[in-house]
């Protein structure tokens, strides 16, 4: 006959917390926090987007891309960039993945013509042997909108880029 307690299996508290570590790293858990042994990324930077078409969506609202150059700066794991007066913020990771997220909302530069937000993500690619250039290779994202009397149209565009330092 039973008592009818379950009965638990023990083992050391260590082994659970070692255990939920390895299944974490395992699935890019530790991925949310920035860098601790940063790579050099800040540098100027020539931007290259890949040629594309702009979406359907775009029709009658003046599309800008960014000509560059891409000027970065890093305190730490937290990064900053500098492209065609917009400012962008963003993080670096350990894996050398990067985010910057910027918007031209709030920002008196005389009606520049650019996306009201834009996003880089890519990755820092350092210069390898003699002579060797460190590069950023990801994604661009830039939305834009036009005001018309018909209401406001908005738009996306997305572009793939390479950014050679200079």
């Amino acid at each position: 006959m039973t008592s009818g307690r379950f009965r638990f299996p023990t083992f050391p508290l260590t082994t659970l917390v070692g255990a939920l570590a390895l299944a974490s790293s395992a699935c890019g858990g530790g991925s949310s926090q920035g860098c601790t042994q940063c790579a050099p990324i800040e540098g100027r930077y020539t931007l290259v987007l890949e040629p594309g078409t702009n979406p359907s969506s775009c029709s009658g609202v003046t599309v800008t891309l960014p000509q560059g150059p891409l000027d970065v700066s890093r305190q730490d794991s937290d990064i900053s960039a500098e492209l065609d007066g917009l400012t962008l913020r963003g993080t670096l990771y350990q894996t050398n993945d990067f985010s910057l997220v910027g918007n031209s909302l709030g920002q008196e530069d005389g009606g520049t013509p650019g996306p009201e937000s834009a996003t880089l993500a890519g990755l820092y690619v350092p210069g390898v042997g003699d002579g060797g250039v460190p590069r950023l290779v990801g994604d661009w994202q830039g939305n834009f909108s036009s005001t018309s009397a018909g209401g406001t149209k908005r738009c996306s565009v997305t572009r793939s880029f390479t950014a050679t330092r200079q």
